[in-house]
């Protein structure tokens, strides 16, 4: 069980269509901190289909170090968002809300797709 393509497809398009709408109810700035912040999102969930698909690959091994390995891709992920945000607020510069936000709101459409769509068997 997992993420699959159709919903991340789903969450990039709700990310293009949604700095798309706002570059045209606000300023530049906001649009493009919004759509860095869905573009996480979107890299995030990419992440997780490759690590899933590599973990499933992978030889059954005791429990102890199939957990080992899920902390550690855990912990990989949580710390590429974490460096794709403080790169965007601190390198580029952008707005934090609108990043924040965008960021949240990627998140949730992936939640929601892949609920709606029902949960994809690999």
């Amino acid at each position: 069980m997992g993420v699959g393509y159709g919903a991340v497809g789903v969450q990039a398009a709700t990310v293009i269509l949604g700095a798309s709408l706002l570059l045209i109810w606000q300023e530049r700035n906001v649009a493009v901190a919004a759509f860095f912040g869905g573009a996480v999102a979107v890299a995030n969930a990419l992440f997780l289909i490759w690590c899933m698909r590599a973990g499933a690959q992978r030889p059954v091994q005791e429990a102890r170090q199939e957990l080992a390995w899920l902390v550690r891709f855990s912990m990989e992920r949580f710390l590429m968002v974490a460096l794709l945000i403080v790169a965007g607020l601190g390198w580029l510069k952008l707005m934090p809300v609108p990043l924040l936000i965008g960021f949240v709101l990627g998140q949730l459409t992936l939640v929601f797709s892949t609920i709606f769509s029902g949960i994809e068997k690999q």
